[in-house]
């Protein structure tokens, strides 16, 4: 499996790269990846989709709330389809 990262705390890393060898590979790498998140996101909307992201250590440390998370976008889809 290639590694993949979608830029969590973005902000904060970019500045570091920026200083790093090999900054403009690892920024134009993160920032595309962070593109294509918005395309797909885009098109499994258009197709009904509902995306919820969560981080691997979110998942990890915190999946009460991630559940909690995932089971509130279950109600607001069931209430909306309600109206």
């Amino acid at each position: 499996m290639g590694e993949f990262f979608h830029g969590k705390d973005w902000e904060v890393l970019k500045p570091r790269l920026e200083k790093s060898n090999n900054s403009e590979f690892w920024i134009n790498k993160i920032s595309r990846n962070r593109e294509r998140d918005i395309e797909i996101n885009k098109k499994l909307f258009f197709m009904g989709w509902t995306v919820i992201r969560f981080w691997g250590n979110d998942i990890k440390k915190h999946i009460d709330e991630c559940v909690q998370v995932i089971e509130e976008t279950i109600f607001e889809i069931k209430c909306g389809d309600e109206l």
